[in-house]
């Protein structure tokens, strides 16, 4: 195996992804402040993050609007119940909304965002460090007793990047899949003698160019069509900035946290100076305990909105499936697949940094602690029975962030969906 030296940015090539598509970066660290130079070309960034940010908020506007403004269109005369439009418009509601919150918590809360950043990049080990735990261990699959440890870069490093690898081929692919379905059926109805040219947009919002017909105009679906669309971009890049942000956050603290294990399990009791560098370990332990709960401070919002936004989503998503065309059966299960997704990853997520940081307690007791002395025992008693409560994310502490919850989530949907279905 080849080594190699890594840096916090390794991790972060997706996450400055996301932002530099949504042309916005919320907060300023040592490792982006030139950035954030004044300059022509951040100013536009600026003026474009402040244009979809605004077709955004637009768009939920529009949605609600919808609903209560009285138009009479060809999408009306086709038997579409008010449940139906009702049910639509919450459910593209809550996709819009997601992407709002998102980019609203991480701009509110930056600071704290850039904070936690220096501090992980002075947790992050340096060349000299790495080098030293390479050569030490010399890649064994077993670890050497007094090696300190190791750091499994290569293995965190692939997993981020695969995943959110495969998170942005699928948002790519949803947000040009939804948006394709309109077009398509226009050239459908188009090139078919005997349908009717409906104009029909991605959704059935109002607009203030709109005529009693909503759509019923070429410019008019124009018009539509690429506000939504700008919308639509804008909400898929918020949520991948919310979602790559956490990912990469929560990478970090499992990587420490693994290496803190495999430290604690070679760690030699015998060794003159166990004591003290069992001590540093404890600090580093609170370090990370104290980062985990800087980060869950952080992101309480977008995870207790999360799973409720997620629920009522998937549900009303389902059911607008169903009762509504064909055409729009298909737009809607990119929207299904997004919320399960979505919700899916960021709940493992939090049941892997869970289950690493389980691993402490058992590193301690398959230590040689037996050989350390009446003083080294003793605390590493009272480090045991304080890894004993693994590290969990929560939702304002309603709820753990687990798979667990993901399956409620799954239940509590179904059990709407069948509610809804019921009010048809």
């Amino acid at each position: 195996m080849t080594f190699r030296i890594y840096k916090l940015q390794n991790f972060l090539e997706y996450p400055e992804l996301a932002f530099k598509w949504t042309f916005f970066e919320p907060f300023v660290w040592s490792g982006n402040q030139h950035r954030h130079q004044p300059s022509y070309g951040l100013q536009m960034k600026r003026l474009i993050y402040i244009f979809i940010t605004s077709t955004l908020a637009a768009q939920v506007l529009a949605l609600f609007f919808n609903l209560y403004v009285t138009h009479n269109s060809l999408e009306t005369e086709s038997n579409e119940s008010g449940e139906s439009d009702l049910f639509e418009a919450l459910a593209l509601m809550c996709f819009f909304s997601s992407g709002l919150y998102k980019m609203w918590n991480i701009f509110w809360r930056r600071d704290d965002i850039g904070r936690v950043l220096e501090e992980l990049k002075e947790l992050f080990p340096s060349a000299t460090i790495q080098t030293k735990l390479a050569e030490a261990n010399d890649y064994k699959t077993e670890l050497k007793r007094g090696t300190g440890g190791c750091y499994r870069f290569t293995y965190y490093d692939q997993k981020s990047r695969t995943l959110m690898g495969r998170l942005a081929r699928y948002f790519t692919f949803s947000y040009t899949y939804y948006n394709l379905v309109p077009v398509v059926q226009l050239i459908y109805e188009m090139f078919s003698p005997n349908q009717s040219i409906t104009y029909t947009a991605q959704t059935n919002a109002w607009y203030p160019f709109h005529n009693q017909n909503k759509h019923s105009t070429f410019i008019g679906f124009v018009m539509s069509f690429f506000v939504q669309s700008a919308a639509e971009y804008a909400g898929a890049g918020f949520v991948m900035c919310g979602i790559f942000l956490i990912l990469f956050l929560t990478t970090q603290m499992k990587l420490h946290f693994d290496y803190l294990a495999s430290a604690l399990e070679t760690l030699d009791a015998s060794a003159p100076d166990a004591l003290k560098q069992l001590k540093r370990l404890i600090n580093y332990h609170n370090h990370l305990l104290r980062l985990c709960k800087d980060i869950n401070d952080i992101f309480n919002l977008t995870f207790t909105l999360d799973l409720i936004v997620a629920t009522i989503a998937i549900s009303l998503m389902g059911l607008t499936m169903i009762m509504i065309s064909f055409s729009r059966a298909v737009m809607y299960s990119a929207g299904v697949s997004f919320f399960l997704i979505n919700t899916y990853v960021f709940c493992k997520n939090g049941d892997e940094l869970t289950t690493v940081t389980e691993k402490l307690s058992t590193a301690l007791y398959y230590s040689n602690w037996y050989e350390g002395s009446v003083e080294y025992r003793r605390m590493i008693i009272f480090f045991i029975m304080r890894t004993s409560r693994p590290c969990e994310y929560q939702a304002y502490g309603y709820t753990v962030i687990s798979m667990e919850t993901y399956m409620r989530i799954l239940k509590l949907s179904y059990q709407l969906f069948t509610a809804f279905g019921a009010l048809d």
